[in-house]
């Protein structure tokens, strides 16, 4: 229940302050008095989005601060929220606070901790619920219409649904563990198939030397290079076999003129012997040379062989080294790997068949859970009629839509949404895409006054929902938002006069001007100020006793109906 709203400097309301009481209490002033500022104030207590523009002009900021005393079901939902974003809760009273900031800065508090819209938000679900033009909240939102039906179902319904949900648990905990396990086998069936390709690409390498690349570079290089190395020695040993030119030959003479040269001087002895051992030396490289070449023969395919070994060796060092050395430390590791490869033991046909043992049971609890929901459907049926006519609707059809869900949920199978055709010939459509109008006032205030006993919301908000309708269809909606406040606390805005009369408590709300400044003020009405008000509301201005005496009449006639 909302106690206390205190607004400062939002819009045209500089400072107001007004506290609320149980049941029903109605606002009414003017248009343009500021009522629906009042609402949109309240709105951002709710988690609604804040605009700069909000500021009273010529202020720094605005702030608005409501008290709520909740009862136990809501409690229990605002408390488990607090505890998820870690607010602090003190007993069964709630304090939210919005400061907005005329730069646009927007702040936050629940208990006097700073939140965030999203907590705020989400707890606002639980405390006010408004509806306008196009306000609506649990009952317009398609997702939590199957909680109202089981709700409004009972105690057999709930129980069923415990059950339910306690095996659904066990279903969602395994079908979890069967995801993971087959992403497991299949991440472990490529990790194998990636290791098998390895080992056989390795394998098929014939590794057996670590230099073996090396050791085949010295050879593909003289394969490579063997017509320069035949050029060469051909030359070379040109240079020895030359008959009057070659080296042979010319170091013979100068071994002959050494030797000469030392009978004849004994100083010549050393250069003598210098050059035949030269001529010595010179022969053993002539021989070495003749015999490398008798045994020089280019062999094509043993170079094609080295040249294609050496292609395979340098590609699987690109891709496992960067040297063969690697290359083999590599082939140890994932051989290694590969023999100790196994599945760890994962049973995948074992747990299908647990899923399949749980799902038997979901099937049958959820089958239950249908029949009762379609008998609570039925039910409701009827008892939303009998609202709709009450509220001079009675043409109107309403139903409980159901349809079966592509797999199991925390609610069962089922997947259900409210139906209702407002005028005979009309098809049944989704409430939610009603229109706007008298028709929708009457249609949710309807569903309100069957919910408001199940729904966890404890403040209901009526802005202006009797637009367009006035008479026995206003003395109606009167009577039927009285009987909502029985449970639920409701604030009114309204501009007619038989919902006025209808309730326990009533604000008027005014605007002034002073000093070139415009206010919004609020006081609460006493039983004569409330006659006089209404008188107002019936006659205009021009208030007589006859008119007052009507007032007066109207609302000892709402209290007697209601």
């Amino acid at each position: 229940m909302l106690v206390e709203l205190d607004i400062q400097n939002f819009a045209i309301i500089k400072n107001l302050k007004i506290k609320f009481q149980p049941q029903m209490t109605v606002l009414i002033g003017e248009t343009g008095a500021g009522k629906s500022i009042m609402m949109d104030a309240m709105s951002l207590l709710l988690g609604h989005r804040a605009q700069k523009e909000m500021v009273r002009s010529g202020q720094s900021k605005a702030t608005v601060t409501g008290l709520f005393t909740l009862k136990p079901e809501e409690l229990a939902a605002v408390a488990e929220i607090a505890d998820e974003y870690g607010l602090p809760m003190d007993g069964d009273d709630l304090i939210i606070s919005r400061e907005i900031s005329s730069k646009g800065r927007n702040v936050i508090r629940i208990n006097g901790q700073l939140t965030t819209i999203t907590a705020l938000g989400k707890m606002g679900k639980y405390l006010v619920d408004i509806h306008g033009q196009n306000d609506q909240q649990m009952l317009m939102d398609q997702r939590r219409q199957i909680d109202l039906v089981d709700e409004y179902a009972g105690k057999e319904l709930k129980e069923e649904l415990a059950k339910y949900q306690a095996d659904y648990q066990v279903w969602v905990k395994l079908t979890d563990r069967l995801t993971h396990l087959q992403k497991d086998a299949q991440e472990l069936a490529q990790r194998q198939d990636i290791l098998q390709f390895q080992v056989d690409e390795l394998t098929q390498a014939n590794l057996e030397d670590p230099n073996e690349d090396q050791e085949l570079e010295d050879e593909f290089n003289k394969l490579n290079n063997y017509q320069k190395i035949a050029q060469q020695a051909s030359f070379l040993m040109q240079l020895f076999d030359d008959d009057e030119h070659g080296l042979s030959t010319l170091l013979g003479d100068a071994q002959g003129s050494a030797d000469e040269l030392a009978d004849l001087d004994k100083d010549f002895k050393n250069v003598s012997q210098s050059i035949t051992d030269g001529v010595y030396s010179l022969n053993d490289a002539r021989s070495e040379l003749g015999d490398i070449m008798d045994s020089m023969e280019f062999d094509e395919e043993r170079y094609q062989f080295v040249q294609d070994r050496l292609d395979t060796l340098n590609n699987l060092k690109k891709k496992y080294g960067p040297s063969l050395e690697d290359v083999f430390a590599f082939y140890s590791k994932v051989s290694k790997e590969l023999s100790q490869f196994e599945t760890g033991g994962l049973d995948e046909e074992a747990l299908k068949k647990q899923i399949a043992q749980v799902a038997e049971k979901l099937d049958d609890e959820a089958a239950k859970l249908h029949q009762l929901r379609l008998q609570t459907g039925q039910r409701l049926e009827r008892d939303i009629k009998q609202e709709l006519a009450d509220l001079y609707m009675e043409k109107a059809r309403f139903s409980v839509h159901f349809a079966k869900s592509a797999t199991y949920n925390a609610k069962g199978t089922d997947e259900l949404a409210f139906y209702i055709a407002p005028n005979p010939g009309e098809e049944l459509l989704p409430l939610v895409k009603i229109v706007s109008g008298g028709e929708q006032s009457r249609l949710i205030l309807a569903l309100k006054s069957i919910f408001s006993k199940v729904e966890p919301v404890g403040t209901m908000v009526f802005d202006e929902i009797d637009t367009g309708v006035s008479g026995r269809v206003a003395a109606a909606i009167g009577k039927k938002m009285h009987a909502i406040a029985q449970d639920k606390q409701v604030i009114a805005i309204t501009h007619a006069p038989q919902v006025a009369a209808s309730a326990d408590h009533r604000f008027a709300i005014s605007k002034q001007v002073a000093d070139g400044e415009t206010f919004t003020k609020v006081r609460a009405l006493d039983e004569a100020e409330s006659v006089k008000m209404i008188a107002t509301m019936m006659a205009g201005n021009r208030v007589t006793e006859a008119a007052e005496k009507n007032a007066a009449d109207l609302i000892t006639s709402q209290r007697v109906e209601n």
